[in-house]
C-alpha cells in the first residue's frame, strides 16, 4: 500500500473511532461539544498522519486534513449514517477546530523532538472526554424566526387553509435551499383534529402541534416519538438538550375584504457552545420551512377565491 494511501486510512480508522463513541454517550449529553471535541482530535490526527516530521506548511496540512474530513462526510451522507444537512452545518466549524489542532500539534512536535513521548497520548483526549462528563461551557437563548406574505384572499379562506393542509404535491413546493440542495425532509400534510395538528414529512417525519387558546392559530411542539425525527438530524433531538422546539404561531390581520397578512414565526431554545454560528443556520432551515409552506397555503387559497 502507497504511504499517502495508508495515512490516509490511519485517519479514517481514527475518524471512525471518534464517531463512533457518538453511539455510547448518554442521551443528555450535549453532542455539539462533542463534535467540537472531536474535531480537535481530527486536526491533531491530521498533522501526525500527513506530517508528523513537519516537512510541509502549515496551509498544505490544514488542506489535506480538510480535504480527509470532506471525504469522510461524503461517506457518512452516502451511506445515510448523516444527513446532508447536519453535515453541511457542522463540517464548517468542524473543520475551523481542526485547524485549531493541527496549530497546537506543531507546537508540540516542535518542543518534543521524539514526538513519541506526548503526541500519541494526545490523540486520546478527546475519545475520553464522555468518560469524564466534563460540563460544556453552553449558553442557552430563546430564539423566534418569523415570515410574513401577504395573500390575496379573505382571512377566512387563509386561515381553513392554514388549519388543514391537504397532501402537498412536489410540484407546489418552491425551490429552496435546505429542501432542495441539502435534501432537509419538507411537509407533506396537516390536518386538526381534536386541538391537535397532526403534521406530516417527508422521509417519515411526524409529530404533532397542540393548540393553543387565543384567536392566533398557536401550538407547542409535542413528539410522541422522537425517533421519527431522526431525518432531520439524527445526533439532536427536538427535545433538547441543544435544540428544544417550543411553539408554532400562525397570524392573521385582514387587509381590507380580499387580503390577509400571514405571519408564521417558529420558537425555539438553543443551548451549545456555538449559538452565534448556529442561529443563522436556524433561521435559514425555518425560513425555508415557513417559505414552503406559506407558499402552499397562498397558492391554494387564491385559487379557491
Amino acid at each position: 500500500m502507497a504511504p499517502a494511501a495508508l495515512r490516509s486510512l490511519v485517519f479514517v480508522v481514527y475518524a471512525a473511532l471518534a464517531y463512533a463513541i457518538f453511539f455510547f454517550v448518554p442521551s443528555d449529553t450535549n453532542v455539539l461539544w462533542l463534535a467540537l471535541w472531536f474535531a480537535l482530535g481530527l486536526g491533531l490526527a491530521g498533522q501526525l498522519v500527513f506530517d508528523w516530521h513537519r516537512g510541509l506548511r502549515f496551509w498544505a496540512v490544514v488542506g489535506r486534513t480538510s480535504l480527509a474530513m470532506l471525504l469522510v462526510a461524503c461517506v457518512l451522507a452516502i451511506l445515510w449514517i448523516e444527513t446532508v444537512i447536519c453535515i453541511a452545518m457542522i463540517l464548517p466549524i468542524a473543520i475551523l477546530i481542526a485547524i485549531i489542532g493541527i496549530a497546537v500539534m506543531r507546537v508540540v512536535l516542535d518542543r518534543f523532538e521524539s514526538g513519541s513521548q506526548l503526541c500519541l497520548p494526545l490523540l486520546a483526549l478527546p475519545l475520553v472526554v464522555p468518560v469524564f462528563d466534563l460540563p460544556s461551557p453552553t449558553s442557552s437563548e430563546l430564539v423566534s424566526v418569523s415570515t410574513t406574505v401577504t395573500i390575496a384572499a379573505p382571512l377566512g379562506v387563509v386561515r381553513a387553509q392554514a388549519e388543514n393542509v391537504s397532501d402537498i404535491a412536489k410540484n407546489e413546493l418552491p425551490w429552496t435551499v435546505t429542501h432542495s440542495l441539502l435534501r432537509a425532509p419538507s411537509p407533506l400534510a396537516a390536518h386538526t383534529e381534536n386541538g391537535v395538528r397532526h403534521a406530516r414529512w417527508t422521509n417519515g417525519v411526524r409529530f404533532e402541534e397542540h393548540l393553543l387558546p387565543g384567536p392566533d392559530l398557536a401550538w407547542r411542539f409535542v413528539f410522541p416519538d422522537p425517533s421519527l425525527m431522526r431525518a432531520v438530524d439524527p445526533r439532536i433531538s427536538p427535545t433538547g438538550p441543544e435544540v428544544e422546539m417550543l411553539e408554532g404561531r400562525y397570524t392573521f390581520e385582514p387587509i381590507g375584504p380580499a387580503h390577509t397578512r400571514v405571519t408564521l414565526t417558529t420558537s425555539y431554545r438553543l443551548t451549545t457552545p456555538v449559538n452565534a454560528y448556529l442561529k443563522p443556520w436556524g433561521r435559514l432551515i425555518l425560513n425555508d420551512m415557513h417559505h414552503a409552506v406559506l407558499h402552499v397555503i397562498t397558492n391554494r387559497a387564491e385559487a379557491t377565491s
